[in-house]
């Protein structure tokens, strides 16, 4: 919905359109959040495997009845698609973006994971569906790319003995992933919460005899203050809320203007984790950062251009 056609459109539609911008603002507090929540989880007496456990395990346990009543819906979305939103947003998206908190700060993942993944979503929307790209549009994404070589420029050759390198490469490819998730349920026509019980609850199925019976929890050993902090926020903020709210603004606004509201999430997680980790970014990150957030903000407002 372009510019012009929010001014046209009815009050119905503008309250549409209203909600879906509070539920996109919600997200991107929630993400940042997300980031620096779990960045801490991984650097002290949780791992990757534990949270991603902690997130699928718990929203699982209160989605189940939705799932139950909805059933897999199969026939209207499609094996594939439904497989794409599971892998896109389930496992092996926790597990990689987890696995690089393990390297880099907060900054980084909510950056080069969720700053970038509108970039991700349109190439993706290019390649699948034929969209085509403005000349707005092409320049924000050399922006973007600037912005993320200025971010891994310092990971890779100032601050290569750190490895954050290692952790900027899994956000990316995990930015990928959540992006297939994106275009796949915006294409499904399933409700933002049936979307958010399948990736969530078919996610616990697969993992949590993996979990147990093959690898190394920590939940029983770990202080039980932060296990219940990580339950609350992965289990119940991210997994539940924020796949909810990320649903329902890709359903009311469209995936590409609901993925620019992931360009605020740098900004917010770099506030929150000075503040919470004592994360300090270098000012070549800071830039990159700054760069990123214009060039989504280029890429997703020149849409309202592009011709389909």
């Amino acid at each position: 919905m372009s510019a012009r056609s929010i001014q046209d459109a009815g009050p119905a539609d503008r309250r549409r359109a209203g909600i879906g911008v509070l539920c996109g603002l919600a997200v991107a507090l929630i993400w940042s959040g997300w980031s620096v929540a779990t960045r801490f989880a991984v650097t002290t007496s949780l791992g990757p495997y534990d949270v991603t456990f902690l997130r699928f395990g718990i929203s699982a346990l209160l989605l189940w009845p939705i799932l139950v009543r909805k059933g897999l819906g199969l026939q209207q979305i499609g094996i594939v698609r439904l497989g794409v939103m599971v892998l896109g947003a389930g496992v092996p998206f926790m597990l990689l973006s987890s696995t690089g908190m393990q390297f880099a700060p907060a900054s980084h993942v909510a950056t080069l994971m969720i700053g970038t993944m509108p970039i991700s979503v349109a190439l993706l929307s290019g390649l699948l569906f034929g969209e085509r790209f403005t000349r707005q549009q092409l320049g924000g994404m050399g922006i973007v790319i600037t912005g993320v070589i200025c971010i891994g420029g310092y990971a890779l050759i100032i601050n290569r003995a750190a490895g954050e390198w290692r952790g900027d490469l899994l956000f990316l490819l995990a930015g990928l992933f959540f992006a297939g998730f994106t275009v796949a349920q915006r294409r499904s026509g399933v409700s933002p919460w049936h979307a958010t019980a399948l990736v969530n609850c078919l996610s616990a199925m697969l993992f949590t005899p993996i979990y147990f019976l093959w690898l190394k929890p920590n939940i029983f050993t770990a202080p039980s203050a932060e296990v219940g902090f990580q339950v609350v926020a992965q289990g119940v903020v991210v997994a539940i809320l924020g796949m909810y709210f990320y649903s329902e603004a890709v359903r009311r606004l469209g995936a590409p203007r609901a993925a620019i509201f992931g360009a605020l999430a740098p900004a917010l997680a770099v506030l929150i984790g000075m503040v919470v980790l004592k994360e300090i970014p270098a000012g070549l990150t800071l830039v990159g950062i700054g760069l990123v957030m214009g060039g989504v903000g280029l890429v997703v407002t020149g849409a309202r251009h592009a011709k389909a």
